[in-house]
């Protein structure tokens, strides 16, 4: 995919490879502008590449129709931390339970929704709207969120922004606890170096090119691979 501005093209994504294994936590840090988030929108198949492929659960997410990516089916987790994009949900109890929605009775979806509430430590808001959540509050949300159809990828672009240090901790604490746990595979975005502490692995992202530390260890199967993937701006 290419995003023009005027006559000139600008190269966001240089033939970045990454692979993520499942039950792995991979950190991607770089300063801002460094093309963070279009990674993270790319691994997530938000956005397409305009060069290479973006291998899911055997499909390329670079190949499919716009609007049909897996994480509507519930294979691929996003962070969400803007929260809903309109004002229809009464409490955000609706809003973690809407993913279940379909799959399960309106009361099953509520009970899942709020057994994942609880696991976050936010079931105290479960009956508030988004707008009256604090930062860390929507975080957490945020992940409930994602989290509640049990995917097997999770994508977080920045999910620890304008949080204190404890509450950058903490979230951090949980993705690596649903990597663990879950044998989820997590990717996450990171303008800062702490976090990057708690991955299997790290990534540095500068002037569109990615540098890995190093590449799996074991036969822990991919859950998501992207070989040689450009993207332009």
């Amino acid at each position: 995919m290419s995003y023009w501005r005027g006559a000139r093209e600008t190269v966001v994504l240089r033939d970045v490879s990454l692979t993520v294994a499942a039950g792995e936590l991979v950190a991607v840090w770089g300063q801002r502008g460094a093309g963070k988030t279009t990674l993270a929108m790319v691994a997530a198949g938000l956005e397409r590449p305009d060069r290479g492929s973006v291998w899911f659960d055997s499909l390329d997410l670079a190949r499919l129709p716009r609007g049909s990516a897996p994480q509507l089916h519930g294979g691929i987790g996003w962070v969400q931390r803007r929260g809903p994009q309109s004002g229809d949900f009464e409490s955000v109890l609706d809003y973690v339970a809407l993913p279940l929605l379909g799959r399960h009775s309106p009361r099953a979806a509520r009970r899942l929704a709020n057994a994942m509430l609880g696991r976050f430590g936010v079931s105290a808001s479960a009956g508030e709207r988004w707008s009256s959540l604090t930062d860390g509050e929507r975080t957490l949300v945020a992940l409930a969120h994602a989290l509640v159809r049990k995917p097997r990828l999770l994508v977080a672009d920045d999910p620890t922004a304008n949080l204190d240090v404890l509450q950058r901790q903490e979230v951090t604490t949980l993705l690596r606890g649903a990597a663990d746990e879950q044998r989820l595979g997590v990717l996450i975005t990171v303008p800062d170096m702490p976090e990057v502490a708690y991955a299997d692995r790290a990534a540095s992202l500068s002037d569109g090119r990615l540098t890995v530390s190093r590449e799996p260890a074991g036969d822990a199967p991919n859950v998501i691979d992207f070989p040689g993937a450009q993207r332009s701006a």
